[in-house]
């Protein structure tokens, strides 16, 4: 877990286990139980976090239960446990963490130089590194990702109760810490996505490509020439060829980095493209990174059966037992009107929904409309209500002094009634939750066809609302939910509620670079500016520059 005390934790850990060293002839078992007895740090005083009383508190028990036997040691000896231990510590840093913020290279020297005196100590040690490790290899290093800019998630970090009892119990270690790491399949693509970022930094990079303008199929030239060099390095261009030549095998080239960057492949080399192969090789490992950190925070909590909008992809997918079984285009919010990173259960669909407009929406696009044209809501469908999703209470917009009326005296509510009109579309997949999101239809579907689809006010409108309906629906009420039995729902304009008879999990995400699973590396564009707020947020643990 990170705060900005974990290193002067860690500091002080050792300086606790250090400063009550026992004579070389005292057996561990009896060291440990005198290290662990101590009621605090020799000469501190100053009460610890409640995190830290439960770690100590679960080490503690843990000892105990097994009459203080070394953990990491086996007759004087590093045990295999041990040596997998510091070896994934070691090799940290190929998950984007930093071997130095669990001591590593400090913990094998003093392991290896282990005499009877100082097992206990080290055994320790070790033991805290573990902890560190393993909690910030499954849930990540930022403690409360809620500070990174409209996250909701918070990191369910394992007990340390439970990640002792396990490696203790675990018969094959290494494997054990193979599978520490979250969504495995998922997580590793994106691990050796790194390393193979890495070694392209280790060869010097990609060259530059001069500015100019736009470089087109059939063009000569030497910035043609610099294109093809810049993309023999990443791949998508096998061979030099005629360097200077803008042939059929550059445009395939250019369409493929286009694609692998979520940019209209057009097989030009355009002001976007050109500024997507000019992203330094650092830029690019500092985001395979921070999105490393963004998968650990989804820990376990995916499950088997669920549903993954991505929002820096404006994509959605429904996953089932780690199969994509439905892709789907998305729309989502505006930059000044973000869609939130959470995770919520999807209970119910809403056929002919009515939609209730937020006030802030009511305030800022609506009201200025109805004061030009006091006839805005009847010819748009909407409702006038002074109480609120009571539809009894609506009343004749025409009845309003309209001139009077401002965001500070505004009584009323309005509510869009079902049809063509309804900005909801036919259907609204619901799953409750506290930033009033869900997903929904449009009638504005053009807007699916567009590259940055970033034009909601925070829902997400779906491409294909009723396959998505007919995949959440298939099996329930003995296979009566078809095509033809919802459109006659949705002609009778009456709102309707099929409640899902198995929930399913919606999990909405920003990760701007991820790995296929034929080990494509993709980016996007971080139009949020949230890779931004996570950089400055782990930048004090150096894991990037």
């Amino acid at each position: 877990m990170f705060t900005n005390t974990r290193l002067i934790l860690a500091t002080m850990w050792l300086c606790f286990v250090g400063a009550l060293g026992a004579g070389a002839a005292q057996a561990a078992t009896h060291t440990l139980q005198n290290r662990l007895d101590a009621p605090s740090r020799p000469g501190d005083s100053s009460p610890r976090t409640a995190a830290e009383r439960n770690t100590l508190g679960a080490i503690r028990s843990f000892y105990s239960q097994r009459d203080h036997r070394p953990l990491w040691f086996e007759n004087g000896k590093l045990s295999l446990r041990g040596k997998a231990l510091l070896k994934a510590l070691a090799e940290a840093g190929e998950h984007g963490l930093r071997p130095a913020l669990y001591r590593a290279e400090e913990l094998a020297k003093r392991a290896a130089e282990a005499g009877a005196g100082s097992i206990a100590d080290i055994d320790l040690a070790l033991t805290r590194a573990y902890l560190d490790y393993a909690g910030d290899i499954s849930s990540g290093v930022i403690d409360n990702p809620r500070r990174t800019g409209e996250t909701f998630r918070d990191a369910k970090r394992p007990p340390p109760q439970k990640l002792l009892d396990e490696i203790a119990k675990a018969t094959d270690v290494n494997g054990f810490f193979a599978l520490l790491p979250p969504d495995t399949r998922r997580y590793n693509a994106l691990k050796a996505a790194l390393a193979k970022y890495r070694q392209f930094e280790k060869s010097g990079g990609w060259p530059i490509v001069s500015k100019g303008p736009t470089l087109k199929p059939g063009m000569k030239g030497e910035r043609v020439a610099q294109v093809k060099r810049r993309l023999l390095v990443t791949g998508e261009l096998a061979e030099l060829g005629e360097p200077g030549h803008f042939g059929d095998d550059l445009v395939a080239a250019v369409k493929a980095f286009q694609r692998r960057h979520g940019l209209n492949d057009d097989g030009t080399v355009g002001v976007e493209t050109l500024a997507a192969m000019n992203v330094p090789v650092s830029d690019r490992i500092a985001q395979l990174i921070i999105n490393l950190e963004r998968r650990r925070w989804l820990g376990a909590q995916l499950g088997d059966r669920y549903i993954y909008v991505n929002i820096a992809d404006n994509d959605l997918k429904v996953v089932e037992k780690d199969k994509t079984v439905h892709v789907a285009r998305v729309v989502v919010g505006k930059p000044f009107h973000q869609t939130p990173v959470f995770s919520a259960l999807m209970t119910y669909i809403e056929i002919n929904p009515y939609w209730n407009v937020p006030y802030g929406i009511a305030m800022r696009d609506l009201l200025p409309k109805i004061k030009a044209n006091p006839g805005f809501l009847s010819a748009n469908d909407y409702l006038l209500l002074t109480r609120s999703g009571d539809n009894s209470s609506a009343i004749n917009p025409a009845s309003v002094d309209w001139s009077t009326i401002t965001p500070r005296n505004f009584p009323f509510t309005f509510r869009q009634k079902p049809g063509p009109k309804n900005a909801l579309g036919t259907m609204a997949f619901m799953f409750p939750n506290p930033h009033n999101v869900f997903i929904h239809d449009t009638p504005t579907k053009s807007l699916f066809n567009v590259e940055d689809r970033y034009f909601s006010n925070g829902c997400v409108r779906v491409q294909y609302p009723m396959k998505l309906a007919l995949l959440l629906l298939a099996g329930q009420n003995g296979g009566q939910w078809t095509v033809s039995r919802i459109k006659s729902i949705i002609e009778t304009d009456k709102q309707t509620r099929i409640e899902l008879k198995k929930p399913i999990q919606v999990h909405i995400t920003y990760l701007t670079v991820w790995a296929d699973s034929d080990g494509t590396v993709q980016f996007r564009k971080d139009l949020y500016k949230r890779d931004d707020a996570l950089t400055r947020a782990i930048r004090p643990l150096a894991l990037v520059r």
